[in-house]
């Protein structure tokens, strides 16, 4: 297990998207598992299950594989504010990052709506990058979801 050697080198990650679909709809995308198994992985990855007991306390288990092997990320949910906030702590299973949570705000703009993702206490190197990376491309598959109808 790697730990951060310098818990004072944390940094964050904002991400702004807006979404051509209602809140309501996003926000169920992001708190039902059976609509996050659709889109909840990065480029080179596939998401092989998920587990979220979506009240605060609650667990959140999210299993993705790739060539390089099975990449689990574990949680809890600190905060849910129906159709506005999810606030939830994230570490991998194999690595600890124990000051790392992520935020989501919703924002209803009628029919489509404004997201921002926060992933604050990253250590620096390597994970700003590679957190950057993934959930970009993590937004990507979900735009493509809405779009396509996979998720209603």
């Amino acid at each position: 297990m790697i730990t951060n050697p310098n818990p004072e080198a944390l940094a964050r990650i904002v991400i702004n998207r807006v979404f051509n679909a209602p809140c309501a709809l996003v926000f169920r995308a992001w708190t039902e598992p059976q609509h996050m198994l659709k889109w909840w992985f990065c480029k080179d990855t596939e998401c092989r299950g998920i587990e979220a007991d979506v009240k605060v306390g609650g667990a959140l288990r999210i299993h993705m594989a790739s060539a390089h092997g099975d990449h689990i990320v574990i949680g809890k949910y600190l905060e849910i504010v129906p159709n506005k906030r999810l606030h939830f702590s994230w570490e991998w299973e194999d690595y600890r990052m124990p000051h790392s949570t992520v935020t989501v705000e919703f924002e209803d703009l009628g029919q489509t709506t404004r997201l921002t993702l926060t992933h604050a206490g990253l250590p620096v190197r390597p994970n700003v990058p590679d957190h950057e990376y993934g959930w970009n491309t993590a937004l990507d598959n979900f735009d493509q979801k809405l779009a396509s109808h996979e998720i209603k």
